[in-house]
């Protein structure tokens, strides 16, 4: 198991962290209060609730997935809330709100919404014989409403998140992903390949050649065009295991995962062909690339293998441009 020290924390990870951790430390006073009093019953199923919020907590904290977790903290909250209702009667289906809060927060709206509803039906289920009408109307509306306000907050949270996280890591020009996601996945590589270090990956960086002269010849509107061609002409042509990043300006970066330096640089002279042969809007536009290759040897930082990359692009425009050149350096 890896030091939970190096593993990078999302913010993801970290509220599933504080809800799990939290559920931890709460639990304990009422799994000690039961024990003192002799309720078994209740006692073990607290005890089990708070040994499986540990186990969750431990697993975000030393891998930062969290995807196991929610799944995990959202079945343990209708599972504990629906034994301890059916154990301590209907003066503890207050606590079927802040479980309604929990499993819309941690799953898909849809998924929430058709948990919640088999959760709540079971509750008042189990309720109805012991309260009075008036008591049951007032749980069903309020829970009713409860859970159209959580599912419509989810459903537009979610929504919005997505959106925001497609603009924080996506290059609006040209649909490739931008430098910030360019970095996080190079994290992710340098990671995996820690523990699999069998494993190969590889990069391809691109830069267009003489393109500061299109836009002084056809203007930063025609240039714009040109990128986004590029961008689709590479993204057509790639596996859907690898990505294609806008490191900036004309440069491109394309990250080849399972991929030696040999089948990259083969790709890398596909690529380049490719781009040779494209139709562009004018046609006395005449597009190449340069490109310079580089495999992750494991031994080095993400920056390391970037500027190995970027030493043999540099290489192929000094060589007249228009060729690739791989990194010898392992």
């Amino acid at each position: 198991m890896s030091d939970f020290k190096s593993v990078p924390r999302t913010t993801d990870a970290v509220i599933i962290l504080l809800i799990s951790g939290g559920i931890t430390i709460g639990l304990l006073p009422f799994s000690i209060i039961r024990i003192l009093e002799g309720d078994t019953p209740v006692a073990t199923l607290n005890t089990v609730a708070l040994a499986i919020t540990l186990v969750l907590f431990l697993h975000v904290l030393f891998t930062n997935k969290t995807h196991i977790a929610r799944w995990g903290l959202a079945i343990m909250c209708v599972l504990v809330m629906t034994l301890t209702i059916h154990l301590e009667g209907h003066e503890q289906m207050l606590w079927v709100f802040p479980a309604l809060t929990t499993i819309f927060y941690l799953l898909t709206p849809h998924v929430a919404a058709l948990i919640s509803l088999v959760f709540m039906l079971g509750v008042t289920y189990m309720i109805w014989p012991d309260i009075s009408n008036m008591s049951m109307l007032r749980f069903v509306v309020s829970a009713g409403a409860t859970f159209a306000f959580l599912y419509a907050f989810s459903a537009r949270m979610r929504k919005q998140a997505v959106f925001l996280s497609r603009i924080a890591t996506i290059d609006t020009l040209t649909g490739a992903g931008n430098r910030r996601a360019l970095e996080e996945k190079l994290l992710d590589i340098a990671t995996k390949l820690a523990r699999y270090p069998e494993q190969s990956c590889s990069l391809i960086m691109f830069d267009l050649d003489h393109f500061k002269e299109v836009n002084d010849k056809h203007g930063h509107g025609c240039g714009d065009r040109v990128l986004q061609t590029f961008a689709k002409v590479v993204s057509e042509r790639i596996r859907q295991t690898d990505s294609l990043y806008r490191f900036g300006g004309e440069e491109f970066v394309v990250i080849l995962e399972s991929t030696t330096l040999a089948e990259a640089m083969a790709l890398a002279l596909e690529l380049s062909k490719g781009v040779n042969e494209s139709k562009w809007h004018l046609k006395e536009l005449n597009i190449t690339v340069s490109a310079g290759i580089a495999q992750f040897t494991g031994k080095e930082s993400t920056y390391d293998w970037l500027s190995r990359a970027d030493e043999a692009l540099y290489k192929a425009k000094a060589s007249g441009r228009n060729c690739c050149v791989p990194s010898n350096k392992t």
